[in-house]
């Protein structure tokens, strides 16, 4: 079954009780492996939290993105879009893109908007750190790399409706689902999906926005993608810029991509919350410095 806009429509158009305050959420579990529990317990015990900040800059960032308890309204309807997408057997063309010495070579194989929904994408923790985050720095150009259904997407542009943003996604059909979605929210209007590999798409997405103020990358997993995207937007970048990459502790590869971008002669400063980590190269910092950082209630006997 090709993926058919109409029908799509017609499916959230017949949920729209899904907006309602009263609908219980779910919310996205993705299961870890055993590389990344074993990540997890490293991070932990090395981890602080903002009793243990002395920088104002990122004890406020800390407070902002992990602290901040407030509840807003695009946290329900991002989560309550999600619900529907984990009910929809919906097939899509799923476009994945892979280098072969010098030649880029594209499969596709079908899979459920529900698989989508559950395997990819940001989780509700993950989406509401975007949100908080790009709520706290008001960004006024957006780069995201890797849409998928546009979960991630919808968290960032609900938190700054009139900012410039476009996301990259490699997959047509998924796009669609993604521009549909943000089109449902009222997002679309401030916020462009662009088809296509990241190899042909990025470069003509940086010299359109010109100037980088928040960069998500959230699409290929394999070791040097992260690190080579990120050397690409550097140009593109200033004193304030902040990238944000996504599960950087899920692999080896991965995780040595994220140690690769710590070691990077212009990165200043990471916070690391381990299901999403920040790098900047903010000159204030003259020495590098790389926090790992959790919520204050996940240990609470760190007050001072």
């Amino acid at each position: 079954m090709f993926f058919n806009e109409k029908l799509f429509n017609v499916f959230l158009t017949e949920s729209r009780h899904i907006l309602q305050p009263s609908v219980k959420l779910r919310i996205n579990k993705r299961a870890m492996n055993f590389f990344q529990i074993s990540e997890f317990f490293r991070f932990f015990r090395t981890a602080r939290t903002k009793y243990q900040l002395h920088s104002p800059f990122v004890f406020e960032l800390a407070c902002a993105v992990l602290e901040d308890e407030r509840w807003f309204y695009a946290f329900r309807d991002v989560e309550g879009i999600r619900a529907q997408m984990l009910k929809s057997d919906l097939a899509l063309n799923l476009t994945c893109f892979e280098h072969s010495g010098l030649n880029l070579l594209s499969h596709s194989h079908k899979r459920s908007v529900r698989s989508i929904a559950r395997r990819t994408g940001s989780s509700a923790r993950q989406g509401q750190i975007l949100f908080r985050l790009a709520n706290h720095l008001q960004p006024r150009m957006i780069l995201e790399l890797g849409t998928s259904l546009g979960i991630g997407t919808m968290y960032l542009a609900s938190a700054v409706q009139t900012t410039r943003f476009l996301s990259l996604e490699g997959s047509p059909e998924i796009a669609q689902v993604a521009r549909i979605n943000l089109n449902w929210l009222g997002l679309s209007k401030n916020v462009e999906v662009r088809e296509g590999p990241f190899d042909h798409t990025l470069i003509t997405a940086l010299k359109d926005l010109n100037r980088l103020d928040l960069v998500f990358f959230d699409g290929d997993h394999h070791l040097e993608s992260p690190f080579d995207y990120f050397e690409e937007c550097l140009s593109f970048s200033h004193e304030k810029t902040v990238f944000v990459f996504d599960d950087m502790h899920g692999s080896k590869g991965m995780s040595a991509a994220w140690e690769q971008i710590k070691c990077h002669p212009r990165v200043t400063l990471t916070l690391d919350f381990f299901e999403l980590s920040l790098a900047f190269m903010d000159p204030d910092f003259r020495e590098k410095q790389h926090f790992n950082i959790l919520p204050a209630r996940w240990k609470p006997w760190l007050f001072f």
